[in-house]
């Protein structure tokens, strides 16, 4: 019995060692780098010296965590922020130059320039520049996958450009973009970016000699500048509209200097939350607006029945002692009215009696300029 056991026993471990994994080789020694060497020193007959150049030994790893860089970290410093006003200005001064929304232009880059004179390093032939360094920008920006430079100085109050298919402020054309590219930056309550299309016609004075004077008209605005045969510091430009009157005079430099005839006031406002308890039927009677001079400041308090989508923007011309407050709608048009509660404050006036005027509300070609309300007021 003990033998038939013995038999059965060792069958079976001969069965299992047949089933096991065959072991594993053992390397014979286990590869080593090969010494980088040093200046001077001989190499051993037989070793030869790997020609890639060795990696610095770096931090290790700790357990669990890949030795490689982590995806999307960058051991490069982020660029600095985009000079924000120089920037808006030549994005504004381009989409103008090229009557296509702000929306079409794309920042491309942007460099800090010591323009070594006023001109910003596009000077224009037979001009004269002031000769002090100025600081500003080199930006440049692309629309349908052309790309411009733009020259600015730092607070992108000057805008030129060196390239030749823009036209140049020299081109009747070119300056009436610029100047309303000034505009509509300085004055967005004026609603200029509304205007798509502007019909340019000259209307020079028959027998004038030496000067010629163009107008660009869109809906109720109009644009006249005056350009000199030979250049001169400035071209004498206005702009008005045809119910509310003149909004601005003043003159645009060669060198895209925008110098105003009369300093529009300082505007501030505030446009309260759209009160919809107030019944449809009863919004004109509850509109009305009150103005007052209080010391120095021009107050004015506003209620207003408009669509309750709105957006408003709000800008103030001057024309002499008239003071011209011009509403524009820059949001949305739907059905629904509420009331709005709009405080202005006008300052930075000198003392003298004025005229203001409310102008409102504009939206595009859907809703013309309305005199909502007129009053003198002195200020001391």
């Amino acid at each position: 019995m003990k033998t038939g056991h013995t038999l059965i026993l060792a069958s079976m471990i001969l069965i299992l060692a047949a089933c096991a994994p065959p072991p594993r080789p053992v390397p014979d020694a286990t590869p080593i780098t090969p010494p980088v060497p040093t200046p001077g020193a001989t190499t051993p007959p037989g070793q030869e010296v790997s020609p890639l150049p060795q990696a610095e030994p770096g931090p290790a790893a700790r357990p669990g965590e890949s030795p490689l860089p982590q995806p999307g970290l960058s051991p490069i410093s982020p660029l600095p922020a985009p000079p924000t006003p120089a920037l808006t200005a030549a994005v504004t001064y381009l989409a103008g130059e090229l009557g296509v929304p702000l929306e079409a232009v794309t920042a491309i880059s942007f460099e800090p320039v010591e323009w070594p004179d006023a001109s910003l390093g596009c000077p224009q032939p037979g001009m004269m520049y002031a000769q002090v360094v100025t600081p500003g920008y080199r930006i440049l920006l692309e629309v349908d996958g052309v790309q411009y430079e733009i020259h600015t100085d730092q607070a992108g109050g000057s805008v030129v450009t060196c390239d030749p298919g823009l036209g140049g402020l020299s081109d009747p054309g070119g300056a009436f973009r610029a100047l309303r590219a000034h505009l509509a930056r300085t004055a967005p309550g004026f609603g200029l970016d509304q205007q798509a299309e502007w019909a340019q016609q000259d209307v020079t004075k028959a027998a004038t000699v030496g000067i010629s004077t163009w107008a660009w008209r869109s809906g109720a605005w109009t644009v006249e500048m005056t350009f000199p045969a030979v250049p001169e510091p400035a071209y004498e430009s206005v702009l008005f509209h045809r119910q509310a009157g003149t909004l601005w005079r003043g003159t645009l430099e060669p060198g895209g200097q925008v110098t105003p005839l009369h300093k529009p006031p300082d505007l501030s406002f505030d446009v309260g939350p759209c009160d919809e308890t107030i019944a449809p039927g009863a919004l004109q009677d509850w509109a009305g607006v009150e103005i007052a001079a209080r010391g120095s400041v021009i107050h004015v308090d506003q209620r207003l029945p408009y669509v309750c989508c709105a957006e408003l923007a709000l800008s103030a011309g001057r024309d002499g002692d008239v003071i011209r407050v011009i509403e524009t709608n820059v949001g949305d048009i739907c059905r629904c009215m509420c009331g709005y509660a709009v405080t202005i404050e006008l300052t930075g006036l000198p003392p003298g009696t004025y005229t203001i005027e409310i102008w409102g509300i504009q939206h595009q070609n859907l809703h013309p300029l309305q005199l909502l309300s007129t009053t003198q007021t002195t200020l001391p």
